[in-house]
């Protein structure tokens, strides 16, 4: 499934932040979630048939946390299964690179995307295109909505249908959605900094808004959609070496719900049950 999303990654202090609002065309969705030994993340999803494919937002135990954000549909493979395997065979943003690279060289190929990646050491996005894949690295902040920075892909985009774009709308609001997003998360301190993020509204509600809502003619805007989860991982310890996961998540736009948080501890039965039995 195609999101129209907006998504970061922030290292603030002992503590690093992966942050995303999952805006889809689809009403009534309800996540699946994976949560096994080595991973924990939010499912993808298969449009040819509903059914959970790959990951959208999550974390290993290794400390590496990402998510994907739509930049053109096409006739290639959904990227949620790529970045799943990032999550189950990587411990690193280089290596999570490194596999992207493998991956397309064997002629694979997938729909336009960013995964925008957190670790104890970096923030990042690998940014993936026609066959082809870009890294951008930074120690402390990243942020991506729906079109590339680095790829020279910005005419094609300007060209694309409103199918091909999907959720993720036209490249100005994808671009203006960005920026903003970059401005507050650059001056992000704490959880509540995240979440006012996540919540920020333009005028219209709609493309340019990181909290999107439905248009109140859905026929004339069929593309638009809402926001219909947002997410917060948030991952401590690193000077003691000891990680600690949380995942923070509202269902629905989250200037209206109020965040659930979960610990993910990997060696806990009991933590395993609860985010399994009360996950949103």
């Amino acid at each position: 499934m195609s999101d129209g999303c907006t998504a970061g990654a922030k290292v603030i202090g002992d503590r690093y932040y992966l942050l995303k609002n999952r805006d889809l065309i689809w009403g009534g969705f309800k996540d699946s979630i994976v949560f096994d030994k080595d991973v924990f993340f939010v499912s993808g999803v298969n449009v040819a048939d509903g059914q959970p494919c790959g990951a959208s937002f999550g974390f290993n135990r290794f400390g590496l946390v990402g998510c994907s954000t739509t930049v053109l549909v096409n006739p290639h493979k959904a990227y949620d299964s790529l970045l799943e395997r990032i999550f189950r065979e990587t411990r690193t943003i280089e290596e999570a690179y490194e596999l992207v690279q493998a991956d397309l060289e064997s002629g694979n190929q997938y729909q336009w995307c960013n995964f925008v990646l957190a670790s104890p050491t970096s923030v990042g996005a690998i940014e993936i295109g026609d066959g082809v894949a870009v890294l951008e690295t930074d120690p402390r902040i990243v942020t991506r909505t729906n079109h590339h920075l680095k790829l020279p892909t910005a005419d094609t985009l300007r060209r694309a249908s409103l199918a091909e774009r999907e959720a993720g709308g036209p490249l100005a609001t994808s671009q203006s959605r960005r920026q903003e997003a970059a401005k507050l998360l650059a001056e992000a301190t704490s959880f509540m900094d995240m979440t006012q993020l996540l919540s920020t509204h333009r005028q219209g509600r709609g493309f340019d808004s990181i909290c999107r809502h439905h248009s109140s003619n859905p026929n004339a805007e069929s593309y638009l959609g809402e926001t219909v989860y947002s997410y917060i991982a948030e991952v401590s310890g690193i000077e003691a070496n000891a990680l600690e996961f949380r995942i923070k998540v509202a269902p629905g736009n989250p200037c209206t719900s109020i965040y659930d948080e979960f610990v993910v501890d990997f060696d806990s039965p009991e933590s395993k049950y609860n985010v399994l039995t009360n996950f949103p």
